[in-house]
């Protein structure tokens, strides 16, 4: 990747580094804004390796894939942002009353020690207003509540230290997800419009819900990659490696079906249908519990803030270009599943433009997020 010359960037804001250590790859991006636009000016990924599942060994991997991207790719500067893992937050939701703003702060730090069992000395806890909700005559609010215990962001942070990176931002990965489609979701005619987004990464899926711009519902299933592979390992009776290893290429064949590239794929990369169908039949017991929770979350959310009901389900991840898992679950919610497509209008530098973004990109949705919440960054200057 070429760097590109100062005077190109004069005037342009750059963000942070994000950074988004996952279980199976660790992606950074990089965004500028001019105005009003966001243009993509790098971003690179590492695949980690099978089968890792100590958290030292993890963490260790993470660091070496974040400084070869680093030391190859020309980031610009080093300051950077991140996420705390879905399993490092704790997500519950409450309902208060009707209360100023000014209040709201104090009377949910203290709804969540006394019913949640939080502590505000050894938790850090963060809350998102999800809206007004009627009980009976009265109006009350309901609210979701994000925490994470102290150690677990301070590792992360550590983290970012240890790779010579300046932390400027520590973001809720359900946040970031979201915040990768909240700008599709601002227009009037979208006010008030439920949508529903579910991310399928390796560990857990992740449901969320929103009213236009609010997010109102939030929920992580333990339904993910680690529980396809031992599915598909159990139902074709292979090591749990060699299942992994099968289902990567399932992945890569269902990507080449999305681009209409499946003609130019090697042979040893075949998948053939009914390798296809055993898989899928392997997964189901799985993809079943993720389709039962997927709707009553949106059934819950519908209930609970009346208004218009969800139309289509929009699926990322590194899980959301399999195209029989979509179908299972569109069949069995009696709702359209598509793939979600996060870089969507969003430009890419001229030196980018050899990276074939045909699918959409649905694994980039929580990298692209912590960018775009950290784009006003410092002005990069000739």
């Amino acid at each position: 990747m070429n760097v590109i010359g100062s005077s190109f960037w004069f005037g342009r804001h750059v963000s942070p580094i994000a950074v988004d250590f996952g279980h199976r790859v660790v992606r950074m991006l990089q965004l500028a804004r001019y105005r009003s636009h966001s243009t993509l000016i790098r971003y690179a990924q590492r695949e980690l390796p099978v089968g890792v599942d100590d958290p030292g060994h993890h963490d260790r991997l993470c660091a070496e894939a974040a400084r070869d991207m680093l030391a190859g790719e020309n980031f610009i500067g080093r300051d950077a942002v991140t996420s705390l893992d879905w399993e490092d937050i704790t997500i519950r939701s409450l309902r208060l009353p009707a209360m100023p703003a000014a209040e709201l702060k104090d009377a949910v730090q203290r709804e969540a020690a006394e019913r949640l069992g939080l502590r505000p000395d050894t938790t850090e806890i963060r809350f998102i207003v999800a809206g007004d909700v009627r009980q009976g005559t009265t109006i009350g609010q309901e609210i979701i509540v994000l925490a994470a215990g102290r150690p677990a962001i301070e590792s992360r942070v550590d983290l970012l230290a240890a790779l010579g990176l300046r932390p400027t931002g520590l973001d809720a990965a359900p946040c970031a997800v979201f915040r990768s489609f909240e700008r599709f979701l601002r227009r009037d005619e979208d006010r008030g419009k439920a949508a529903a987004f579910v991310e399928v990464g390796y560990t857990a899926s992740h449901i969320l819900v929103s009213r236009g711009g609010d997010l109102v519902f939030i929920k992580s299933v333990p339904v993910g990659g680690r529980s396809f592979d031992e599915l598909v390992s159990r139902h074709t009776e292979l090591s749990l490696s060699d299942a992994a290893t099968l289902r990567i290429r399932l992945h890569r064949y269902h990507a080449a079906l999305l681009t209409g590239q499946t003609r130019s794929r090697n042979s040893t990369e075949a998948v053939s249908d009914s390798m296809r169908r055993a898989m899928i039949d392997a997964m189901r017991p799985a993809l079943d519990h993720l389709g039962t929770e997927i709707a009553q979350g949106i059934r819950y959310s519908a209930a609970t803030f009346r208004g218009p009901r969800v139309e289509s389900v929009t699926v990322v991840g590194g899980e959301a270009c399999n195209s029989d898992m979509l179908q299972l679950l569109s069949d069995q919610i009696d709702l359209p599943f598509e793939v979600g497509k996060p870089l969507r209008y969003i430009a890419i530098e001229p030196a980018l433009q050899g990276s074939d973004r045909r699918t959409g990109q649905p694994e980039w949705a929580t990298v692209l997020g912590l960018a775009l919440k950290s784009v006003k960054a410092s002005v990069v200057k000739s």
